[in-house]
């Protein structure tokens, strides 16, 4: 067995993890658990059923690791397998949770101090934005939560919600021209992305 740190590339991990190195897949399931639980919470507010889902894929990858094929980004195929696993498993449960209800709570943190903005300002423009962002369309709450906070390419988005990549790019060009218009004096696209963006940093 390899001994694997945090500088380690993903890629190298991934294949040492399919070849049956345990302590490769430690790292990865360490390195990828938050994302996958922060984007299950995307789906439901049930902690114990996202760890749930977590975990079954995490058995599943491990049962499977000598047939699981290469991939050009770990992340993305996590992403995949996870969010086909929790939409199985909260189907059963459609009338207590709904599929990307939970999506506002992508904005439950914002930078408490910045640079560019005095704290009554930040509180405020925390404030318009977390309303700005409820009033999305869930499907446009969760690309902009891919694209910006789990930095996935457009195309991967779109094999992601089996959607075309250029419908992707026109659902954030559309959701970004919603929330600016809801400021009478809408900040720049780089301050309100850069204040999206230190949610989950």
């Amino acid at each position: 067995m390899t001994a694997f740190g945090q500088h380690t590339d993903d890629a190298v991990l991934w294949n040492a993890f399919r070849g049956g190195d345990e302590h490769a897949y430690t790292e990865l399931a360490r390195r990828h658990y938050r994302t996958l639980f922060q984007y299950g919470q995307r789906f439901t507010q049930n902690v114990q059923l996202t760890e749930d889902v977590i975990q079954d894929l995490l058995v599943h990858l491990w049962l499977h690791r000598a047939t699981i094929n290469d991939t050009a980004s770990v992340k993305f195929y996590l992403i995949k397998a996870f969010r086909h696993r929790m939409l199985k498993a909260i189907r059963p449960l459609a009338d207590e949770t709904e599929l990307t209800g939970e999506c506002d709570d992508l904005y439950a943190d914002f930078p408490r101090e910045e640079s560019w903005i005095s704290q009554e300002n930040d509180l405020m423009l925390k404030q318009q934005v977390r309303t700005a962002l409820a009033r999305l369309s869930e499907r446009q709450q969760e690309v902009i939560y891919l694209r910006f906070f789990q930095n996935l390419m457009p195309e991967e988005i779109g094999n992601l919600l089996s959607i075309n990549a250029q419908s992707v790019s026109n659902i954030i060009q559309r959701a970004l021209a919603n929330l600016r218009g809801l400021w009478q004096t809408p900040p720049s696209i780089s301050i309100m992305l850069y204040s999206f963006c230190q949610i989950f940093s």
